[in-house]
């Protein structure tokens, strides 16, 4: 019996439980998790390092590529010289036309061949911008809407190719593509925008351009619209009837039509030409000029379908500052000018005369209100709602500006100093 005990003792280790070792106590795991943490550690702070270093980057190696988008101003009519007296020439014999020439239909033919021709050159600087956008229906299902409108051809700033659009068409979309005139379709992004105007200005890349598309294209000749008259002809090109590439002839019905916008004023070109909800593009003199640009948010106060425009030459400072990524901030009133002549014939200050003031704007939140006159900002006197216009160009978002305003009272008109701080709309 001891003996059997004794064996049981000595092999008594046979019964021992041999455990499986866990798979985190394993070196090979422990080398690939080591590993990965590290790769993990070392992405983060690659990126860390990329978004720090990135404006110091781009300022360092793309401030010789990029270049700032400078538009051409509108040329001064030189006044005509007085003739002297002397050197006066001679009144000169009345022509008389002793005989009539019937036009003919090749006469027509020829007329209209040659302004479809500076449409259809007009045409290599107009691109279809198109705006895709994903949304889910009652039944929680998915679907892709598109939208298309005209763009036009503005800058080239050695890195990307800018576009002037409308921001109302492209603010929603998820995704933004543009069929340049060889009908190539490229990606583009949302560079700027100017909820004023609704214009905004999208950027794409020179590198992702097809080859040769650049020689095919070509950026708009803008001219001038303030040499514009009731009566001359225009051209409508882009999406005038709300398709694509269709066009438009017609004239204008007037050059100046002036409309209240935030914080200025601007002079549209009414058209007898007709036009739709979904209509957009360009005017387009004889020469091939560009001298305004469609817009639907204004109309005239006669017929409500003629197409109305932006006079070029009244949005070329907002076009270069969309280009260049400039702020385009505003305080938020609506103004009227009080002249000399009004001032004493009214007995109020000479200024602008403030008829509005935006909700949530930089100026509610300065305590300008209704009825006040503003007479100076930063220092500079003010006669005009259009110097607050040119002014505002010159500052940037969150930059205050003192505004001196005259306010009635009971013993009458009262300078109240108000600080603006001014905020994009």
């Amino acid at each position: 019996m001891a003996e059997e005990k004794h064996q049981e003792e000595e092999f008594s280790f046979v019964k021992e439980k041999i455990k499986r070792q866990r798979f985190y106590q394993n070196k090979t795991f422990r080398k690939v998790l080591f590993q990965l943490v590290l790769a993990v550690v070392c992405g983060v702070v690659a990126c860390f390092v990329f978004v720090i270093s990135r404006p110091f980057m781009e300022e360092r190696f793309q401030k010789e590529e990029r270049q700032e988008i400078s538009l051409p101003r509108d040329e001064e009519e030189d006044e005509p010289e007085a003739v002297p007296p002397q050197e006066a020439t001679p009144p000169q014999e009345p022509i008389v036309i002793t005989e009539s020439v019937e036009l003919e239909l090749t006469d027509y033919r020829q007329l209209y061949s040659k302004l479809r021709g500076v449409a259809e050159e007009c045409a290599k600087s107009l691109v279809t911008v198109t705006a895709a956008s994903s949304d889910t229906d009652w039944f929680n299902e998915t679907y892709e809407s598109r939208e298309q409108t005209s763009g036009l051809l503005v800058g080239d700033n050695g890195v990307e190719l800018l576009i002037l659009t409308i921001y109302s068409r492209v603010k929603s979309a998820d995704q933004l593509q543009v069929t340049l005139v060889n009908h190539e379709t490229v990606d583009a992004v949302l560079k700027n925008y100017d909820s004023v105007t609704d214009l905004a200005v999208l950027s794409v890349n020179l590198a992702d351009l097809p080859e040769g598309a650049l020689e095919q294209i070509q950026i708009a000749t803008l001219g001038s619209s303030r040499n514009m008259r009731a009566g001359d002809l225009v051209i409508a090109v882009g999406s005038p009837a709300g398709i694509p590439e269709s066009l438009l002839y017609g004239n204008l019905v007037s050059a100046s039509y002036p409309v209240s916008v935030i914080d200025g004023a601007y002079e549209l070109l009414l058209t007898d030409m007709w036009c739709t909800s979904e209509s957009s593009g360009v005017l387009v003199n004889t020469e091939g000029e560009i001298i305004g640009v469609i817009e639907q948010e204004y109309r005239g106060p006669g017929n409500k379908d003629s197409l109305t425009a932006y006079g070029i030459s009244e949005v070329k400072d907002v076009i270069e500052h969309l280009s260049n990524s400039q702020d385009l901030v505003y305080i938020g009133i609506m103004g009227a000018d009080v002249t000399e002549e009004i001032a004493q014939a009214q007995s109020l200050p000479a200024g602008v005369y403030v008829t509005g003031v935006e909700m949530n704007s930089p100026a509610m939140d300065a305590g300008i209100q209704q009825g006040d006159v503003i007479t100076e900002i930063s220092g500079q006197s003010i006669t005009g709602i259009s110097e607050i216009q040119e002014m505002l160009l010159k500052f940037s978002r969150e930059q205050v500006i003192q505004v001196q305003v005259m306010r009635l009272g009971k013993e009458g008109y009262k300078e109240i100093p108000c600080s603006v701080t001014l905020d994009r709309l």
